[in-house]
């Protein structure tokens, strides 16, 4: 772990003697997550930028892995001790190095379709703004032939520390077989696999280039050599631009794992459940457009009029009270405020349901389609807005019933919070335990959207299915009850604090769980004749022997594919300008030659023949430098899943002639 982490010495910082104990002060960075496999020990500390791995083994990626014929399945197992613990490590064996690659590869290509999904640019936004979101990572111990190495891949992160990497001019391979040594000017085919032995170097280089501006670093043009070094400099002073927000940011380690008692111990399961958590998405952004602000509004005064909402109720959700004070118990509060707001917008009574036909200008019931759900989905997030406490609370949103439900209304059990919370977690089957789930996740619906929200097959990486869909997923797993309950807390939390209210601390054993920081969480050594050894954090690590770590040329290994093609395009840098400028010469060229060989002029035969060969030889030239020019100039539509091969790292699309 210490060159994956930033200022060490406070973790390992001590008070206390022999005689009053010693403590280790700084293990009150260390974390618990609980989950129903067990507890993670979570290390929370400043990480470099270039440091750790995308994960080729969470539950995103699984079901491709196995669904793809071609992707070599490596051999995954827990490390355990010598009396049969289990330790917070994987163990990953692959048949060759080759093997590991076209694994890596088959990964870089799924999040390569999950960037072509999305509808902002996450490499962008990290150059912009940096990464606030802390990334949580474990180990895994890769063994390759007689090769064996560690290192910390995200559990939550992938694309972020994909993008991170990119930003420092890192391929996906560095982190995870080390650094081709050619980078950095060293020679071909020789990685540096231990990162002591590159991450120093590697920054290094980009220290020395920060702060300088590209465009000062003149190139000049008729030194086809020094501007090719000039042109190297101008991309090392880029990359020290471009990694500056994402020099430094916030990270978890996974550094340890205590099974749940009477359970079997997995270590795998355990990051699971906790990946389910952090891969949860929104599923509707609040819209506060004032149409939906002004239909809310009406469907809550005509309900009042009709009596069918008290006049405290109607304060609620036209804002003018907090929905607090729906009860004194936060979490009733909470199911008191989503069932009013149901209650509302999709009743389930035929005089709601003619009232609110006719204020919404709709059809009948029976002629209700998706748009009409969508348009209701956005008033119920205005007013879940407004009761809570303005249009500034973070995607106050729920998940849009489908237009079957929206025709007859949402169904509720009626039952109190602390009740529904025990018949959605009761451990025999049934229908109101069915019944109780699906409630409980619908309600915990807006606390999940601000922590987080749903699992699919490859989470972060595009999937497409219904929020519905997702939350039943969930809501068949214990640790799936668990995050709805830690999800209603934290809606309540947010509520009490809009009303002017203390928040107490969430009752129960969820109190620390994913939704919610610790504060003042601390663990102390119990064996207190082992302190701390200041020696394993050293600024090197394994301690650096004769300039290498390795102590030689280090580990021969071939480039993946995506370092094939940053190699390819490092190789070209500077000649898009060089051609420029030799096109313009040829033309003015021919626009000189044209005045001495054009027609009328004194030319034999023989001497005219042999111009327009030349000339002939230098027009297929031509029209095959104008054919990939017109290539270039175009993106592929395609937006399909990419394999990752070197063949998917392309300017355009073929088809454009």
């Amino acid at each position: 772990m210490a060159t994956e982490a930033i200022n060490l010495k406070p973790l390992i910082a001590t008070s206390g003697t022999k005689r009053t104990g010693i403590v280790v002060t700084g293990f009150k960075t260390v974390h618990e997550v609980h989950t129903e496999h067990g507890t993670l020990y979570e290390l929370r500390v400043k990480q470099p930028g270039l440091a750790s791995a995308i994960n080729q083994f969470n539950i995103r990626f699984a079901y491709d892995v196995a669904q793809s014929a071609t992707v070599p399945t490596p051999r995954v197992v827990p490390v355990t001790t010598t009396d049969g613990g289990q330790q917070a490590v994987l163990e990953v064996e692959f048949e060759s190095e080759k093997a590991l690659t076209e694994h890596l590869t088959f990964i870089e290509g799924r999040l390569t379709a999950a960037e072509k999904a999305r509808n902002y640019d996450l490499k962008a936004d990290l150059a912009v703004s940096g990464q606030d979101e802390r990334a949580t990572y474990h180990v895994v111990r890769y063994r390759v032939g007689d090769q064996v190495w560690d290192t910390t891949a995200a559990t939550a992160g992938s694309n972020r520390t994909r993008h991170r990497h990119d930003l420092f001019g890192l391929q996906p391979a560095a982190s995870l077989l080390g650094l081709p040594q050619q980078v950095l000017g060293g020679p071909e085919g020789q990685r540096w696999r231990n990162p002591a032995d590159w991450r120093d170097r590697f920054t290094t280089q980009l220290n020395k280039y920060s702060g300088v501006d590209p465009e000062e670093i003149e190139v000049p043009e008729n030194d086809p050599e020094k501007a090719k070094e000039a042109l190297e400099k101008r991309r090392w002073a880029k990359l020290a631009a471009d990694a500056v927000q994402v020099a430094i940011t916030d990270a978890s380690f996974v550094i340890g794992y205590e099974p749940k008692k009477g359970t079997r111990p997995d270590f795998d399961a355990a990051l699971a459940s906790t990946n389910l958590r952090t891969h949860l998405r929104g599923p509707l952004d609040f819209s506060g457009t004032n149409q939906a602000m002004a239909s809310g509004r009406k469907l809550v005064d005509h309900a009042y009029a009709d009596n069918a909402i008290t006049e405290p109720e109607h304060a609620v959700l036209t804002g003018t009270t907090p929905a607090a004070f729906l009860d004194d118990d936060p979490r009733e509060s909470v199911v008191k405020l989503i069932r009013l707001v149901d209650r509302v917008v999709f009743p389930s009574d035929i005089p709601s349901l003619r009232r609110t036909t006719k204020v919404l200008v709709e059809p009948s019931p029976s002629l209700l389609r998706a748009k009409h759900a969508q348009t209701r989905g956005e008033i119920r997030s205005t007013l879940l807005t407004a009761a809570v406490g303005g249009v500034d609370l973070p995607a106050a949103a729920m998940d849009t019933p489908h237009q079957r439900t929206v025709r007859k209304g949402i169904d509720t059990t009626g039952l109190p919070a602390a009740e529904l919370i025990a018949a959605a977690a009761s451990a025999e089957p049934s229908d109101g335990r069915d019944a109780a789930r699906t409630e409980l996740a619908h309600i915990a619906v807006p606390g999940l959207v601000n922590g987080k929200v749903l699992l699919g097959s490859y989470g972060s990486t595009g999937d497409r299915r219904a929020v519905s869909t997702k939350l039943a997923a969930a809501r068949i797993t214990d640790d799936g009850i668990a995050l709805f309950v830690e999800a209603i807390d934290a809606f309540a939390e947010v509520m009490q604090c809009r009303a002017g209210r203390e928040v107490n601390a969430r009752p129960g054993e969820l109190a620390e769980g994913r939704l919610r920081k610790v504060a003042d969480g601390a663990v102390v050594t119990t064996d207190t004749t082992k302190p701390a050894d200041s020696e394993w954090f050293t600024s090197h690590w394994p301690p650096v022997k004769d300039g290498d770590s390795g102590g030689g040329a280090d580990t021969p290994s071939d480039l993946s594919p995506s370092e094939e093609w940053a190699a390819k395009t490092n190789a070209i840098t500077g000649l898009v300008e060089n051609a420029k400028k030799d096109v313009t010469v040829l033309d003015k060229h021919f626009e000189a030659m044209r005045l001495l060989v054009g027609p009328g002029r004194d030319m034999s035969a023989d001497e005219r023949q042999g111009w327009e060969d030349e000339l002939e030889k230098l027009d297929s030239i031509v029209e095959s430098a104008g054919k990939h020019l017109r290539k270039l100039r175009y993106r592929s539509p395609d937006t399909e899943a990419t394999t990752g091969g070197l063949d998917d790292f392309a300017f355009a699309t073929e088809q454009v002639e």
